[in-house]
């Protein structure tokens, strides 16, 4: 009996060996010796002794090398080529720009220190790209409750005792600065994505831990950043919502979405009038001078103006436009005043003409596309809301900072991703983008049970 066990031994050795991702080694093990056992029960009850019943099991299971190979092709991570050519494709359009403006005399940046930070900014996102890429990013949820308060308790002790440049807490390191708060977007977003998965049961107590945790960390990110505390809150209301939709979710989906949505919209509106109240009301004004951007032509409605009647319209469709630059005391000088960060697309357009400008916004809603029909295709529950939740920040980003330089939007520090100098969010979306792939990349590498995805090996 001992030699028939080495041969059904023998067997999973033989698969096993063809197959290259070795974290689902031991569930295909396990499943295939069901199979040879359910197929061993069936000759012993036709009458064939115990030990003869195994080999003969073994035998018609088939040649165990080409079982392997069938099933590396199914059980192999899949990478979505075409979300990391497009990420590619906005790199580089953003680096012509960058370069473009840098290299510009008529730029106030200094190429050499350009160069060096872009450098060292670009490579630092690529390895954080590449990690996040071949992390296993299921090993997180479990820790997700620690590494939630954790970030918080971090955001707390910055806040207090973080060091304050133009408004933002950062860190340094050397001279190179990390804002806290964006440090802590792609952390929140996946520890909230794991605590989502456990909570999300239609339990009121479970709902309100989760707004509870969502409402601490948000209002913490508001005092650091509020371009970043958008995002999170979109993060946070994109993973919640697709809980709620989920089916394993037993509440009233219609009543918990409405008192979502609609104590959301109630908070923003407190914190609002808060502000106003107890600061001054220059957000206020400014508002309403973008709105009204004729009443301060030459002071806060300057930007709106000069894009929505001065720049864009003025624009070629290929080539530089006439009104890109003015002249300062005989020197020429670029119009924009945040030409490589904040309105790099009109920079775009102004600089290039419209033609690439179009390009760059198909290259853009040609990832967010490709994104979706990603998100998509992802089963595991705790991915699913993690990859959602990367896809609506990106988006978001990505349509602010459009609106933003078309003059739809007061400047609020929206960038756009991959293309505006950025230095730590560039970082950030590319950690983000490679936690995303990651989570696509192991697709295939979990197991429906009993309602909800398990992920299939370590």
């Amino acid at each position: 009996m001992l030699a028939l066990s080495k041969y059904i031994s023998d067997f999973l050795n033989k698969v096993c060996g063809e197959i290259k991702y070795k974290g689902v080694h031991g569930n295909i093990s396990t499943e295939l010796q069901g199979h040879i056992y359910e197929i061993m029960e069936n000759y012993i009850e036709s009458g064939m002794d115990k030990d003869r019943a195994i080999q003969k099991a073994v035998e018609q299971m088939g040649d165990p090398i080409g079982i392997g190979k069938e099933l590396n092709k199914t059980h192999r991570p899949k990478t979505e080529w075409s979300i990391i050519l497009l990420i590619g494709a906005m790199v580089l359009i953003g680096g012509i720009t960058l370069f473009s403006v840098a290299s510009d005399t008529a730029s106030s940046i200094n190429f050499d220190q350009f160069f060096k930070f872009y450098l060292v900014y670009t490579l630092i996102g690529i390895g954080a790209f590449i990690s996040c890429y071949f992390f296993d990013y299921t090993k997180l949820e479990k820790y997700s409750i620690y590494i939630f308060i954790s970030i918080i308790a971090f955001l707390f002790a910055s806040a207090i005792f973080g060091r304050e440049l133009s408004g933002t807490q950062f860190i340094g390191i050397v001279k190179i600065r990390f804002a806290y708060s964006t440090i802590a977007l792609p952390f929140f977003l996946t520890s909230f994505s794991g605590l989502a998965n456990k909570w999300s049961t239609g339990s009121i107590k479970d709902m309100l831990k989760l707004l509870t945790l969502a409402a601490l960390a948000v209002i913490c990110t508001l005092y650091i950043s509020f371009t970043t505390a958008i995002l999170l809150s979109a993060g946070f209301l994109i993973i919640i919502t697709k809980a709620i939709l989920n089916k394993g979710f037993k509440g009233n989906r219609k009543r918990f979405l409405f008192s979502i949505y609609g104590g959301g919209i109630t908070l923003i509106s407190m914190l609002l009038w808060v502000n106003n109240a107890v600061g001054s009301n220059y957000k206020a004004t400014r508002l309403f001078i973008f709105l009204n951007p004729h009443l301060d032509p030459y002071e806060i409605g300057f930007i709106s103006t000069l894009l929505k009647y001065f720049m864009l319209p003025n624009a070629k469709l290929f080539g530089k436009s006439d009104n890109l630059y003015f002249n300062h005391q005989g020197v020429d000088r670029i119009v924009l005043p945040e030409a490589n960060t904040d309105l790099v697309f009109a920079y775009i357009v102004s600089a290039f003409g419209w033609i690439v400008g179009i390009i760059t916004i198909i290259v853009i809603v040609l990832a967010v596309t490709r994104m979706f029909l990603a998100v998509r295709k992802i089963n595991h529950q705790y991915g699913r809301y993690l990859a959602s939740a990367i896809v609506s920040v990106f988006s978001l980003q990505a349509l602010a900072s459009i609106l933003i330089n078309t003059g739809r939007l007061p400047i609020s520090g929206f960038s756009l991703p991959f293309i505006s100098y950025g230095g730590i969010n560039f970082v950030i979306n590319m950690a983000l983008m490679g936690l995303l792939l990651s989570v696509y990349r192991r697709k295939d590498l979990v197991t429906i049970e009993k309602g909800y995805c398990q992920r299939s090996g370590s």
